[in-house]
């Protein structure tokens, strides 16, 4: 393995697990780094792919096929993803990046002229490793999230778990931004419910904002752009929630609630995606 050969620490640090570290750092080994080359981008990327996985929602297989089908297909050649997970702050439960991680673009026609041939070399050979070194490292991280979530948790931080993450991703320099949020949009906190006696309600979606407003929960995206999978996903053993009217409050809310943080949403699952993620 070509990343391992090239001794990077940061493959060592992964393989002997550092929690407190997790998210803060780019937990995939730079191929640039290792070739000794300069990137022609600073960054290494020029997209953002935050997936944010509601451990409050039991979910299903076929949901839980989705969001690994979408995670995949957006873990391209010079993407930074992160993956993340949140339940219930009141219950002892709280936002918490697993992994993040930058996948190179490979160097521009422009650059490969100026770059040692035998530096060349080794960067391709290990780029070639690093995007399945990635995935599986995303993969892992989500399907951790997902094993992990439970419907006995009460409560749902969604508004307030939103509002603490939307910083890093509106100053993160990524000029394409998307926010892939596995949730049923459900808010069921101290700020707002939209539960009553234990089944879902018709909320209207303009008291809702205002009383998100009231509370500071409003943040701000930077512009990026939001896909919703699981919406109004039911318990098992519950049939779908009927009524198109409530489920369209539900949407209208939540299109509200990201047009009023600086991000639009592109797509409200119910519970499926339509679509495939693509930004």
């Amino acid at each position: 393995m070509i990343l391992r050969a090239l001794g990077l620490a940061a493959v060592a640090v992964f393989i002997a697990g550092s929690p407190a570290l997790a998210g803060a750092l780019n937990d995939v080994p730079s191929c640039y780094a290792a070739a000794k080359i300069q990137p022609a981008d600073q960054r290494g990327y020029s997209r953002l792919f935050y997936v944010l996985i509601d451990q409050t929602v039991t979910w299903n297989r076929d949901i839980e096929s989705g969001i690994m089908d979408n995670l995949n297909l957006n873990l391209t050649p010079g993407t930074k993803f992160v993956i993340a997970d949140f339940s219930a702050f009141s219950q002892g439960h709280y936002l918490q990046v697993l992994h993040t991680g930058i996948i190179e673009a490979p160097m521009p026609p422009s650059q490969i002229g100026n770059t040692p041939i035998d530096a060349a070399k080794l960067l391709n050979a290990c780029l070639a490793e690093q995007r399945p070194y990635a995935v599986k490292m995303a993969d892992d991280s989500a399907i951790a999230a997902l094993s992990g979530s439970s419907g006995s948790l009460e409560n749902s931080d969604i508004l307030s778990t939103l509002h603490q993450l939307s910083a890093a991703i509106a100053a993160d320099p990524a000029p394409d931004k998307a926010l892939f949020l596995a949730s049923d949009g459900l808010e069921n906190s101290a700020v707002a419910s939209f539960y009553h006696h234990g089944a879902i309600r018709n909320i209207d979606p303009a008291h809702e904002l205002a009383r998100a407003e009231a509370a500071g929960l409003m943040a701000n995206f930077g512009g990026a752009k939001i896909f919703v999978i699981g919406g109004a996903l039911p318990p098992p053993g519950q049939t779908p929630y009927e009524g198109p009217e409530l489920l369209k409050h539900l949407a209208d809310f939540w299109t509200g609630y990201f047009q009023q943080s600086a991000a639009t949403l592109v797509e409200f699952g119910e519970p499926v995606l339509l679509q495939p993620v693509k930004f």
